[in-house]
């Protein structure tokens, strides 16, 4: 049994309700799995209960997957570096122990006889404990929750209440005077799934404004305050969310939760107004234990699980792994779906669904029906044609009315969200050149997505037209995902595909390596393609290409750009 990683946890994850420190291990072939994991959870116990903390072992708790296993402690915000500690050298004990002593240490301490190394551990930790203690913190924390304030912290910080109900102070000077009656919450929603995160996000953002609230976001693109970026990058996990509840300016937040950010360091906060599950699809698979869709859709679904008493879910009704999951949510759900079949199943499960009718997007709820816009009104459907970003127009007016945003500013931000190439950079903006060429700029990178982009791209191409593809895929997808992606490009249409990899994609393979497996993928399923030596070479050669009418569509930088004199 070997440590992978190990690392803090401020929050609920996948295998964790709480706080608390997360060591996953791999097990060697022919390893006695059980009675290691035995031997840490001994170890464990052992120790909590000697440093006179054996609330903690109630705590503790095992996710086995294929090959490994993740092990949780449950641990005080004060304790969470020290319980790590604790967890690693336990690992390391069970592995040094399993080995020497196989069965014959059970029989050993069932006789009440305990490793000497496990007294001399337990004295070592009972000292560390004691010095890692911070009670004004933990005194702190206990007064947020007895009053219903909003508690947030890491190790520079902490913060009560949000935004601009809150006040922040550094860990080692926390006052005594605390002002109360001044400090609150602000509406937070936290969006999930495998695809459309980002676009819903911008557009609950857009309705927020709207409605005369100064939202603040998060995303894939950077920390956004009243929609403008302050915090370029990939912010999608807890530093970030808390970057946005800090601010004094914000008075609703909508937060992009992606899966690596929830696994590695946990939910930053929780009781939130709403939530949003988008969809889940088989996309990251093999990190941190999370090796098949099901593992993937409770990673997803700790999201929904942070949502208040009182508070609303929307769910994706057109992903059956989310209908089959939706009873295990206390939160109110509410449904969007694309099919009319689907809409009409939950609409009959006696749920507010949002779906399209005759054209119009709607809210139902038995026979009540709100009009909300008219396809060709929603710049980012495209009329209609783009079936994904029909998705997220549902999806974002659909948690916009979850958290209590009237319909005047639903309907003014389905309206005009996407007008602009600014509203949504990357995510289906569509250029058309002097050529006649449509290019689609959209960020859609995993088979999902690919799907409904390239179904788009053919529906706009006709059947006498051509559909270029301008590909790359990140280098940390196995073999196997990058098969499927381009299998999923290939299905949904397109004639040709340009292929390009740089530097900081590669994320372990060697150069070229990238290029020659999608080549390879390609061929398997007759694919014409050709490499090109980056992306802007990429994408000058498929419009080299393109005639007038057909269609090339780029996962582009989120900074790209046409060349010049396209």
């Amino acid at each position: 049994m070997r440590i992978v990683d190990a690392r803090r946890l401020r929050g609920p994850s996948l295998g964790a309700s709480g706080p608390g420190a997360m060591v996953e291990v791999a097990f060697a072939r022919g390893e006695r799995v059980d009675q290691r994991v035995k031997l840490w959870r001994h170890a464990m116990a052992f120790v909590l209960d000697y440093v006179r903390r054996s609330v903690m072992i109630d705590g503790l708790h095992v996710r086995r997957f294929h090959g490994g296993a993740a092990l949780f402690a449950g641990a005080p915000i004060d304790l969470l570096d020290v319980t790590l500690e604790l967890s690693e050298w336990a690992v390391d004990w069970a592995e040094r122990e399993g080995a020497r002593a196989h069965a014959a240490w059970f029989r050993r301490n069932a006789g009440g006889i305990v490793p000497p190394e496990l007294h001399r551990a337990a004295r070592d930790f009972r000292g560390r404990f004691a010095r890692a203690r911070r009670r004004g913190l933990v005194a702190l924390e206990a007064q947020a929750r007895k009053r219903g304030v909003p508690f947030l912290f890491d190790d520079a910080r902490v913060t009560v209440g949000h935004a601009a109900r809150s006040r922040s102070y550094p860990l080692d000077a926390i006052p005594s005077s605390i002002p109360w009656r001044a400090l609150g919450a602000v509406p937070v929603a936290l969006v999930t799934g495998t695809n459309g995160k980002t676009t819903t996000t911008r557009l609950v953002a857009r309705i927020a404004k709207l409605a005369g609230r100064v939202p603040g976001n998060t995303s894939s693109d950077g920390v956004a305050i009243d929609e403008v970026i302050v915090d370029p990058g990939d912010n999608t996990g807890g530093e970030s969310a808390r970057e946005v509840l800090r601010d004094p300016r914000v008075q609703i937040a909508i937060l992009e939760t992606a899966r690596g950010g929830l696994l590695r360091r946990g939910l930053a906060v929780t009781n939130v107004d709403a939530a949003l599950v988008t969809n889940v699809s088989a996309d990251h698979l093999g990190e941190h234990g999370v090796l098949d869709l099901k593992t993937m859709i409770a990673t997803k679904s700790v999201v929904g699980h942070a949502v208040k008493k009182g508070g609303k879910l929307v769910l994706g009704a057109d992903d059956p792994g989310l209908v089959r999951i939706a009873h295990t949510f206390a939160a109110e759900r509410v449904w969007f779906a694309l099919s009319p079949r689907v809409a009409k199943a939950a609409l009959a499960r006696g749920a507010t669904t949002f779906f399209v009718d005759g054209g119009t997007l709607v809210r139902a709820r038995g026979r009540n029906r709100v009009a909300l816009a008219r396809l060709d009104e929603v710049p980012i459907t495209s009329g209609g044609t783009a079936p994904h970003n029909v998705k997220n127009a549902l999806a974002g007016a659909a948690l916009a009315w979850s958290i209590g945003l009237p319909d005047t500013a639903i309907r003014e931000g389905l309206r005009t969200f996407g007008r602009a190439p600014a509203d949504n950079p990357g995510r289906g903006h569509v250029v058309t050149t002097r050529a006649g060429v449509r290019v689609i700029l959209d960020f859609g990178h995993n088979p999902a997505a690919a799907n409904d982009l390239y179904r788009w791209a053919r529906a706009l191409a006709g059947n006498d037209r051509r559909v270029f593809a301008v590909l790359t895929q990140p280098g940390d997808r196995d073999d196997a995902a990058i098969a499927a992606f381009v299998r999923a490009v290939a299905d949904a249409g397109a004639n040709r595909a340009v292929l390009w990899e740089r530097e900081s994609l590669l994320r372990g393979r060697a150069p070229g390596a990238i290029t020659r497996e999608l080549a390879r993928a390609c061929r398997t399923v007759g694919l014409p393609s050709q490499r090109a030596p980056d992306e802007d070479a990429a994408l000058r050669a498929a419009l080299a290409r393109a005639k007038k009418g057909d269609v090339v569509v780029v996962s582009p930088s989120l900074d790209r750009i046409l060349p010049d004199g396209a």
